[in-house]
């Protein structure tokens, strides 16, 4: 009986390591690494889930810390227009104002024309829907509040 299931066990074995591709000419089974771990090797580092607003109470400290983490989707929108301008690397600023709602929600997000230097319509919608998918915290007096935020964007790829 011992022999029949050492038997099955080598079978099983040499055939796992044929299915994953790791036995063949000049690849060592030893030192060959699954697909799935190249894969994880190659992606780049994972974005940290967003702040979680239903436990952070309404505070500027809570506002800047959403701001903080939508910069890095402020800044794609910026590369991609710079994508698009070929050599020409513009830099500057970009005025936001928006309200926070009762819930947490973002309505009327728009680009201030005043103060805001970099003048592409594209880059201006794709802030704009930025900003109307982020989420705060509920505000503690069901009050909306008006926010005014600036963005200094400069090439960083």
């Amino acid at each position: 009986m011992k022999h029949s299931l050492m038997a099955v066990a080598v079978l099983l074995g040499s055939g796992l390591a044929f299915a994953q591709g790791s036995v063949g000419k000049g690849v060592d089974p030893d030192k060959a690494v699954p697909a799935q771990e190249q894969k994880k090797k190659a992606a780049p580092p994972a974005r940290p889930p967003p702040p979680n607003v239903a436990r952070l109470p309404f505070t500027p400290d809570s506002i800047r810390e959403v701001m903080n983490y939508h910069a890095r989707d402020i800044q794609d929108c910026y590369e991609e227009m710079l994508a698009t301008k070929g050599n020409k690397v513009e830099e500057g600023r970009i005025q936001t104002s928006f309200t926070i709602t009762p819930d947490g929600f973002v309505r009327n997000a728009k680009v201030v024309k005043q103060g805001t230097t970099l003048k592409n319509e594209r880059l201006h919608e794709c802030v704009v829907s930025v900003l109307s998918g982020m989420n705060f915290p509920s505000t503690p007096d069901g009050r909306e509040y008006p926010i005014e935020y600036p963005f200094n964007l400069k090439a960083i790829k």
